[in-house]
C-alpha cells in the first residue's frame, strides 16, 4: 500500500474489519476511502463489507508498529469465519485463512459451500438502533457489530431490540464505500424489522445461540460427531427410534409447528422446506450419514428447535456420543480380523499346514449357510483368522461365500419389506433403498402385486401449502414495489421473483402454483400501465417542486421516449 498509517484506531467489541476501517477514514479526515485504500495490492477487499476479507497482510504490513494487530487476531475477532470454522473440514479451514491472509479471490465461498446455499442470498447488512445509541455514549461513535451481520440474527442479543436492516439494492451501489450505522445516508436507507410477540422469543434464542457460537471460536469438528449430538437430541425428544431410524412424520410436524413462530420471509423462508408432510431436506441431511458441508444457520435452528446448546458441545473436547455409528460395536474384531491376516496367507491358494480338515469343513458348514465370519468363528470355536484361511484355501472360495451371504441377507430383507409393506409406503419401509440398488427387478414386481393399501393412498400435493404461502407473499412484495419513494418501478415477474429468491421457482413450477401464477397476473403491470404511472408521477413531481410543466419535461422527468420518435 503506498498509503503510509500513522495510528490506528483500538477496536471496539465485535467490530468488523469494515467498521473499524471506516472509523480510521473519519478520524484521519481524509475524507475518502480512495486516499486511503485505492493503492493497495490485489484487489484491496479487505476495506469492502465482506465476511471474509481478504488480503489481509498488505494491510498488517502497513499498520504502524504498535497496532499489534496481527492476521490471526483480525480473522478470529473481526470477520465471520468463527461463524463458520466448527462446521468445515480441517483441509477448507486451512484454505480459508490462507486465502483470506495472502491471496483472496472468487474461489473462497465456493470452496467453503456458501456459493451453493440460498441462505447467502438473503444476507443483509442490519445494525441495532439501541446498540447504535449505547456505542456512542461509551466509545464516542457507533460501529458494526459481527453478531448482527450473521444470518437468521434479526434482534439483537444484547438489548433484544428488534435490528434495523439497510437496503441491499442501495447499498450494493456503492460496494467499496465505507459507512457507519449512524451515517445520515444509512439511517436515511434503513428500516425496522417488524416483528410479533410470538416470534420474539425464537429469534432471540437464534441470536443467542449465534453469538455464543461466533465467541467460541471452536476449532473444526468432525461432522459425524456433531450428528451423533443431533441425533442424540432427536431421540430423546421420540422423534427416532434408538437405532437412529427417524420417524419422519412426526419429526416434521414438530418442525411445521416450530416454523410457524418464525418470519415467512428471507432465510426462514428457505429453511422452511416444501411443507409436504416431510422434514426439509437439510434436516435429514444433518441427522443421516454427514454428506458436504451444511450453512451453520441450519444447525443452529435445528439446535433452537430440539431445544439443546451447540456452542457447548463445540467448546468441549469430546462431543457426547447417542448411538454406536454403522458397524462401530464390531470395529475391535475387525481390526484384529486385519491384523491377523498377513499378505501371504491372503494370496495363499493351498491349505496351510495350520488349518485341519475337520476345521474346514466346520468352516465350509457355516460359509454355506451365507454366516458371516464372526459367527462361523464363534460356532466352530476358531479364530477369525483361521476362518478367512479355510475360505481362501478353496479356489474360488471367497467368490462363492460372498454370493451366499449376499443371498441371505436379501432373503431377509425381501421377508422384512414384505411385512412391513402391508402398513406403510414403499419408501417408508426399512429395507426400500437397499432392495432398489440390489434387487430392482423383484422390488418393481412386488410393488406391483402386493400394495395391499393402493386404495387407501391419497395424492400428495407438496406444493399445495407452498403455492398459499407463496401467493400471499406476492400480493405484499408488490405493494411495498409500489410503495418505494422516488421515481415508479415497473411491478413485473422479475422483480418480484427476485425481491422473494423465488425467480428459478417461477420460471420453472410456476405450472404447479395456480394461486401464485393468479397472483401474478393480478399484480403485474403491463408496459402501458407501467408508463402510464410514469407520466402520473412525472407531472405530479414537476409541479411540486415548482417547474413548468411540459410535454417535453414531463417524460424527460418520467425517463419515457415520447411516442413517435426513435
Amino acid at each position: 500500500m503506498d498509503h503510509e498509517f500513522h495510528f490506528f484506531p483500538a477496536a471496539c467489541p465485535d467490530e468488523t474489519l469494515h467498521s473499524l476501517l471506516s472509523r480510521y477514514v473519519r478520524l484521519s479526515g481524509l475524507g475518502s476511502w480512495a486516499a486511503v485504500f485505492n493503492a493497495a495490492q490485489g484487489d484491496g477487499s479487505f476495506a469492502r463489507d465482506l465476511p471474509f476479507p481478504c488480503h489481509l497482510i498488505d494491510l498488517v504490513q502497513a499498520l504502524p508498529s504498535g497496532a499489534s494487530f496481527g492476521i490471526d487476531s483480525i480473522i478470529a475477532r473481526h470477520t465471520l469465519l468463527p461463524y463458520f470454522q466448527p462446521f468445515l473440514t480441517e483441509h477448507q479451514f486451512a484454505h480459508a485463512q490462507f486465502q483470506m491472509a495472502y491471496r483472496g479471490g472468487n474461489g473462497l465461498k465456493t470452496k467453503l459451500g456458501i456459493i451453493a446455499s440460498r441462505i447467502e442470498t438473503t444476507s443483509r447488512t442490519r445494525f441495532c438502533p439501541t446498540c447504535l445509541i449505547t456505542d456512542v455514549c461509551d466509545y464516542g461513535t457507533a460501529y458494526w457489530h459481527r453478531v448482527h451481520q450473521l444470518p437468521g440474527v434479526w434482534i439483537c442479543p444484547h438489548c433484544q431490540t428488534p435490528l434495523s436492516v439497510v437496503d441491499h439494492r442501495w447499498l450494493s451501489r456503492g460496494p467499496r464505500k465505507l459507512y457507519l450505522p449512524q451515517d445520515e445516508d444509512i439511517q436515511a436507507h434503513a428500516h425496522s424489522l417488524l416483528l410479533n410477540g410470538s416470534q420474539r422469543g425464537n429469534l432471540l434464542t437464534v441470536a443467542r445461540n449465534s453469538l455464543r457460537l461466533l465467541e467460541a471460536n471452536a476449532p473444526p469438528r468432525s461432522a459425524t460427531l456433531i450428528r451423533q449430538a443431533f441425533l442424540k437430541a432427536v431421540i430423546e425428544r421420540g422423534f427416532a427410534l434408538p437405532s437412529g431410524r427417524l420417524c419422519l412424520g412426526q419429526l416434521a410436524d414438530y418442525l411445521r409447528r416450530y416454523f410457524q413462530t418464525l418470519p415467512t420471509n428471507g432465510e426462514f423462508l428457505v429453511l422452511r422446506g416444501e411443507l409436504d408432510g416431510r422434514p426439509a431436506s437439510w434436516v435429514t441431511k444433518i441427522l443421516r450419514k454427514p454428506r458436504g458441508t451444511h450453512h451453520p444457520l441450519k444447525y443452529l435452528m435445528l439446535a433452537s428447535a430440539l431445544d439443546f446448546d451447540l456452542s457447548g458441545i463445540l467448546r468441549a473436547n469430546e462431543v457426547p456420543s447417542c448411538i454406536p455409528p454403522r458397524g462401530v460395536e464390531n470395529a475391535p474384531h475387525i481390526e484384529e480380523l486385519h491384523a491377523n491376516i498377513t499378505t501371504e496367507s491372503a494370496q495363499q491358494s493351498v491349505p496351510s499346514k495350520h488349518v485341519s480338515k475337520q476345521a474346514e469343513q466346520a468352516v465350509w458348514e457355516g460359509a454355506i449357510t451365507g454366516a458371516e465370519a464372526k459367527e462361523i468363528a464363534r460356532t466352530a470355536r476358531l479364530s477369525a483368522a483361521t476362518v478367512y484361511r479355510s475360505i481362501r484355501a478353496v479356489s474360488g472360495g471367497p467368490e462363492r461365500w460372498k454370493q451366499l451371504k449376499f443371498l441371505k441377507i436379501r432373503a431377509k430383507r425381501r421377508e422384512r419389506f414384505s411385512r412391513h409393506y402391508l402398513n406403510l409406503f414403499a419408501h417408508e419401509c426399512q429395507d426400500y433403498i437397499w432392495l432398489y440398488r440390489n434387487d430392482l427387478r423383484w422390488l418393481k414386481a412386488h410393488l406391483g402385486k402386493t400394495d395391499a393399501h393402493k386404495g387407501n393412498r391419497k395424492p400428495s400435493s407438496p406444493f399445495a401449502e407452498l403455492d398459499t404461502l407463496l401467493a400471499v407473499k406476492i400480493i405484499e412484495c408488490a405493494l411495498s414495489i409500489r410503495a418505494l419513494p422516488g421515481k415508479p418501478v415497473r411491478v413485473c415477474k422479475t422483480r418480484i421473483g427476485r425481491e422473494l429468491d423465488a425467480l428459478s421457482r417461477f420460471e420453472k413450477q410456476l405450472n404447479r402454483l395456480p394461486l401464485c401464477a393468479d397472483a401474478l397476473a393480478s399484480v403485474c403491470e403491463s408496459t402501458e400501465d407501467f408508463r402510464r404511472r410514469r407520466l402520473v408521477w412525472a407531472t405530479e413531481n414537476l409541479k411540486r417542486t415548482g417547474r413548468p410543466v411540459t410535454r417535453s419535461a414531463i417524460y424527460r422527468s418520467a425517463s419515457i421516449r415520447p411516442p413517435g420518435n426513435c
